[in-house]
């Protein structure tokens, strides 16, 4: 929690000095409209990285579903394919430990 307190510090830190450095006033000409005058450059390139921001997540939503569900439906596989193990173990009595008898026993036969 400390890591992230101190990281937050240091990011406020930059942005503070970021828009002292960028505090120059510039004009925005949008396509329809009145041209914007007097508006600091930091605050353009602040505005700017959120809308990039937004619009990458916006984006990248329909993929990051895609994946969830691929990886739940492989939990869901997994658990099913878990519980035929465990019926054919019963069914033939083999058991989580004969590996490692197995393991054992060969060791002691060597020695």
């Amino acid at each position: 929690m400390q890591k992230s307190l101190i990281a937050g510090l240091l990011s406020a830190l930059l942005l503070v000095i970021f828009a002292l450095k960028n505090s120059n006033p510039v004009t925005i000409d949008f396509i329809i409209g009145k041209p914007v005058e007097g508006t600091p450059l930091s605050l353009v390139l602040l505005v700017t990285i959120i809308i990039g921001l937004i619009a990458g997540l916006l984006l990248s939503y329909p993929t990051i579903k895609k994946h969830k569900t691929k990886i739940s439906e492989n939990a869901t596989e997994i658990t099913k394919l878990n519980n035929i193990l465990e019926e054919y173990k019963k069914e033939y009595g083999i058991h989580k430990n004969t590996a490692e008898e197995k393991s054992e026993n060969e060791t002691e036969n060597k020695e």
